[in-house]
This record gives structure tokens, sequence and C-alpha cells, in this order.
């Protein structure tokens, strides 16, 4: 099972990006955004299992997380995140 590199991409805890690399050699990189009408209590924490089983089939994954409405986005803060 693959394990998450956290980065940040600005100073909010809502701007992050978890990123799984595979064990031998990368077929390439996925980047996952996730839905959820960009309000705050849809996170990208759903994702986490596509991007894992991507990374055990042998892909670069990143999962992004932005500021949603109700914790800091809307237009145009979640736009820029993005």
């Amino acid at each position: 099972m693959s394990r998450a590199e956290r980065l940040f991409h600005g100073d909010d805890p809502s701007q992050w990006v978890d990123l799984r690399r595979p064990s031998g050699a990368s077929r390439g990189l996925v980047v996952v955004i996730h839905g959820g009408f960009w309000k705050a209590k849809y996170d990208a924490s759903y994702v986490a299992p596509l991007a894992t089983d991507l990374t055990d089939r042998g892909w670069t994954t990143a999962v992004l997380e932005y500021r949603r409405i109700g914790n800091g986005g809307g237009f145009p803060a979640t736009l820029d995140d993005v």
C-alpha cells in the first residue's frame, strides 16, 4: 500500500496535495481533483482509495485539496487553488 507525502500550496489548512509514488518505475502522473460542489463537507478523503489503487498499479498520483465554500473558498479562491 502506498503512503502519501503531503505538500502544501498555500497557507490555508485546505491547500495541500497528497503525492504518492509507486515502489518501482512510474507509469506517469495522475492528478486527482475531487468534486463535491466545492462545499466544505466534501473533501479529498473519498478519492484517497482511488489514488492508492492507481499508485499500487504503478502510477504516481497527486490528490489536490483546495479551499471550498464554507472554509474560505468560493469564487475566486477555489479556482485559484485548483
